[in-house]
């Protein structure tokens, strides 16, 4: 009865209002239920009026979020006129050049590090259906990950100091990216890359490579909710314990066992929401559009500069207050339109970045390759699905 209710109620929102399990309101509403609920335990630390702030703001921010699902806004804003693959092509150029430019003070470099990225997605997109693009991608991402391992000397999850080194490496940035692509329709490639990143020591790389994965398989009716379901309570327990592992190996002495590891991560993240709505002052850009901004949470909130996590709209809410809605519109547009006009697994990789953001906040590394989304979903022509039961 139970399950005959939960499966007419699954294909009653998503058939009527297009809110599946791969939606982009969905997977942010199950990251932030993920985050209250693990946080349960922590709940008396933050008193009702604090709880429902936090609450507000983040429904707030979700609702927003979502109603350009709900109406046809391409007609309403003529968005249906304006080349959307020229001006995503500018956005994203402008926000590379100006984020290399910020960290390195140098033109050329801003110049030829934009100009890199361009001819690599586009020789990326040409090769897209290529027969041979997983394996390419498969072996880029060994390459790199091997090349990381051998410059720094030890596998990264076991040394802190070396974990935390890589954490803007572009051998790790690379090998992560290659590796939940390349993962998405060959099972022997997924788990070859679940090993690989679990010991690269990023939570949130296992967490993209699993979701990317299952929504993948999802959208392609290979794999059930049900499945999903019981695939993401293994998901939580293993990141557990990579929280545990990752901790032990920094020096530092934490009781707690990976559950209570992950529940206090959860109460940390709301604890840290917390205070930047009771911070007084916007910070109008400092945080999540500037390159690295992401690390003055950590200053202004804690007290220690350090790059903190703080849910989705954190960042948003610390930078513009209240106006942080008119952002969540923008983010609304653009989500849907990579998710209606995305090839399967450009979306599905999409959709599992979204979910990790969650936890993390938006930040300006997460603004650039929401548009590097946004102009390869522009510039790539969908092929026609053949669906194959995985399990």
């Amino acid at each position: 009865m139970l399950k005959n209710n939960f499966e007419k109620s699954k294909n009653y929102f998503k058939e009527k209002y297009g809110l599946g399990l791969d939606n982009p309101i969905v997977i942010i509403f199950i990251g932030y239920f993920l985050i209250f609920f693990l946080a349960i335990p922590y709940f008396g630390e933050f008193g009702v009026n604090s709880l429902l702030k936090m609450i507000l703001v983040v429904f707030g921010n979700l609702v927003i979020f979502s109603i350009p699902f709900f109406i046809n806004f391409e007609k309403k804003m003529k968005l249906d006129k304006l080349n959307l693959k020229m001006f995503s092509g500018i956005l994203l150029g402008i926000s590379m050049f100006f984020g290399v430019f910020t960290l390195s003070g140098s033109l050329l470099s801003a110049v030829l590090f934009s100009g890199l990225v361009f001819l690599i997605l586009h020789i990326f997109i040409k090769n897209y259906y290529s027969e041979k693009i997983s394996k390419i991608m498969f072996l880029i991402g060994v390459v790199s990950f091997l090349a990381m391992v051998l410059n720094y000397g030890t596998i990264p999850i076991t040394n802190y100091t070396v974990r935390m080194a890589i954490s803007d490496d572009p051998l790790r940035l690379i090998s992560s990216g290659a590796l939940t692509f390349a993962s998405l329709f060959n099972f022997g490639y997924f788990l070859v890359s679940f090993a690989i990143l679990a010991v690269t020591g990023y939570k949130a790389n296992v967490l993209v490579l699993i979701v990317a994965f299952l929504l993948y398989n999802y959208k392609n009716n290979k794999i059930s909710a049900k499945k999903i379901f019981l695939i993401g309570i293994f998901t939580v327990l293993f990141l557990g314990i990579m929280a545990k592992a990752i901790l032990s190996s920094s020096g530092q002495s934490w009781s707690l066992n990976f559950l209570e590891i992950l529940s206090y991560r959860a109460y940390f993240d709301l604890m840290t929401l917390e205070k930047i709505i009771l911070y007084s002052t916007a910070l109008y850009g400092k945080i999540a559009f500037t390159p690295g901004g992401e690390s003055l949470i950590g200053e202004i909130i804690h007290g220690y500069r350090h790059n903190i996590t703080s849910t989705l709209f954190g960042p948003i809410y610390l930078d513009l207050g209240y106006y942080s809605l008119i952002f969540s519109l923008i983010f609304g547009i653009i989500s849907k339109l990579i998710y209606k006009k995305s090839d399967t697994k450009i979306y599905s990789i999409y959709g599992a970045v979204l979910l990790s953001m969650c936890e993390i906040g938006i930040n300006y590394g997460f603004l650039v390759t929401m548009l590097m989304f946004l102009y390869v979903s522009e510039n790539l022509h969908k092929k026609p699905i053949i669906n194959k039961k995985i399990f």
